[in-house]
């Protein structure tokens, strides 16, 4: 590391210099996360809305269990079931909680029940802390690094609402790791689980549909492995499935009313759409996975033989292209931020800049987007060109740094001629 490391310049704040002058945007990110994170958890727990999605699993596998798929996806009955017994404050709320999961994560959802509420969701956030730091171990981060994640808009937003967001990024992790490794059988099988959510098998599959001829072997493991794991949701018939359909059509008629803080595509267009909710929602997701395609196929022209730098595309193009990716799944773009920081393209503050854009976004974004809805109907949201902010700067950085490496390689290859 250079001097722009703190830990190998022990005398970097010497001369009057302090933290937050030697780095501010790092300084300002952490202030922000903080802020925003106490007052979310500190609301939650004083209205009884902690873990609310994981009673939506919770809730879900034990109808699933006792009554069958149909229970699970009966919109109305559930959210009645849920706030009479889970959250009795959405009995007075315009919040919706229906089960949207699809039939196989909701077999899995099954196990979630075995055990009351409270023990099950103690266990499932003790299993999500080991989750990242799993992940973390697998990046090579520094153990630090946990500490950082632990105040990111992420995290306290995963934590509060009890989701999935720890677990997907161990998965997209072991996927990054076989992609870079050149093994798309495992990447693959690895994908394959992501039927699960399937949408945050949108970038991957992008990537290995404009470079079907190399990853063909990957889309065929993926398929198959998705299939075996689907099978049990299949034993009685396509009932689960129908029942998931006309479930996600209820929620596609909702979906459109709600401004949510989100990095995707089709959320942020979602917000300027004129059309109807179910119209504009059908119609937000299809630009998005067009444009997220069109992001991908640019991002292989100039990195077709990186294999690490391909995975980031698919990882932040998933991002893009997901119509129902909220904060809690961005855990995901700790993977392009490992490979920054493995390439040596964080020096200095340029780490803090990165945090920041993200985390101002999202804290003031949902601010900023309501004071126009309030005077024009509509309004752009932050998040999403704040996470293409941040990713043409690492892309610029990386470029950068390869430009300046070129005269040493060539210089070396002059002296190996001679």
């Amino acid at each position: 590391m250079g001097k722009d490391s703190i830990a190998d310049d022990p005398h970097a704040y010497g001369s009057g210099q302090t933290i937050l002058s030697r780095h501010p945007a790092s300084v300002l990110a952490a202030l922000v996360a903080l802020g925003s994170m106490f007052a979310i958890l500190r609301d939650s727990l004083a209205n009884g809305s902690f873990g609310s999605d994981f009673g939506v699993f919770h809730l879900g596998g034990s109808r699933i269990r006792s009554q069958g798929y149909s229970a699970a996806y009966d919109n109305d009955s559930f959210s009645n079931e849920l706030a009479a017994e889970y959250f009795p404050y959405l009995a007075e709320s315009d919040n919706v909680a229906h089960f949207v999961s699809t039939p196989t994560f909701g077999w899995l959802a099954q196990t979630l029940s075995w055990l009351p509420f409270g023990p099950s969701l103690t266990l499932w956030i003790a299993a999500s802390v080991v989750a990242l730091a799993a992940s973390i171990r697998l990046l090579g981060l520094p153990w630090v690094s946990l500490l950082i994640v632990a105040i990111s808009p992420a995290m306290w937003t995963n934590l509060q609402l009890g989701q999935t967001g720890t677990f997907v990024l161990l998965l997209f992790v072991v996927l990054h790791r076989n992609t870079i490794a050149d093994q798309p059988m495992r990447a693959g099988a690895v994908a394959g689980s992501l039927i699960l959510k399937p949408t945050l098998a949108f970038g991957y599959g992008l990537l290995w549909l404009v470079e079907a001829r190399k990853y063909w072997r990957a889309i065929a493991t993926a398929m198959f492995v998705g299939v075996v794991l689907s099978v049990p949701t299949f034993v009685g018939g396509i009932g689960p499935w129908q029942s998931f359909i006309e479930a996600m059509r209820e929620r596609a008629a909702l979906e459109g009313q709600w401004a949510q803080q989100s990095l995707s595509i089709p959320e942020f267009l979602k917000l300027l759409s004129p059309f109807a909710a179910s119209t504009g929602t059908t119609i937000t997701w299809l630009l998005g996975l067009l444009v997220s395609a069109a992001f991908v196929a640019v991002g292989v022209r100039h990195y077709r033989e990186d294999l690490e730098a391909l995975s980031v595309i698919a990882v932040v193009a998933t991002v893009l292209a997901s119509p129902h990716l909220l904060i809690y799944d961005t855990f995901i773009l700790l993977i392009p931020a490992a490979v920054a920081h493995r390439r040596g393209l964080l020096t200095g503050d340029r780490a803090g800049v990165l945090a920041a854009i993200h985390v101002v976004s999202i804290a003031f974004g949902p601010a900023i987007y309501l004071l126009q809805a309030d005077r024009l109907g509509r309004g752009i949201s932050l998040e999403m060109p704040a996470l293409l902010a941040c990713t043409w700067l690492i892309h610029h950085w990386n470029r950068r740094s390869e430009l300046e490496s070129e005269p040493a390689v060539v210089s070396e290859t002059v002296l190996a001629g001679s």
